[in-house]
């Protein structure tokens, strides 16, 4: 598992500079790189639910409706790249669509996901 998270953090670094280097030159790759980056802040927060994660292979299953709702919500709007949230709501002084503007929280709210997703399958109090 510790393997697997390094991996993904250097691949989240090195996607992170790509970003940056396909902003500059506003690239039609930001779009991709961001769902990309984002897919791997989600895996990286599923690995760092490593004993629930080792509990879904053990295949002991406890489904919880009141976590997985809000993670499948939560997982769409993280994977909806910064770009539409500028297009559709401009940048302004609320803060919800703000969250999702910055690239940090952007990926914060990703491993957030992922991790909600595995304990939303498992028993754990």
């Amino acid at each position: 598992m510790i393997v697997g998270m390094i991996i993904l953090l250097y691949l989240m670094v090195g996607n992170y500079y790509d970003l940056q280097i396909a902003s500059q030159m506003a690239s039609e790759n930001t779009k991709i790189l961001l769902i990309v980056m984002s897919l791997w802040a989600f895996l990286f927060g599923v690995l760092m639910e490593w004993k629930g994660l080792r509990s879904l292979l053990k295949r002991q299953f406890n489904f919880n409706w009141k976590l997985f709702i809000p993670t499948v919500i939560l997982s769409v709007l993280v994977f909806i790249p910064n770009i539409y949230w500028v297009k559709w709501y401009g940048v302004s002084q609320d803060i919800y669509p703000n969250v999702f503007l910055l690239p940090e929280t952007h990926m914060i709210l990703s491993v957030l996901a992922g991790t909600i997703l595995v304990r939303s399958f498992t028993d754990k109090n």
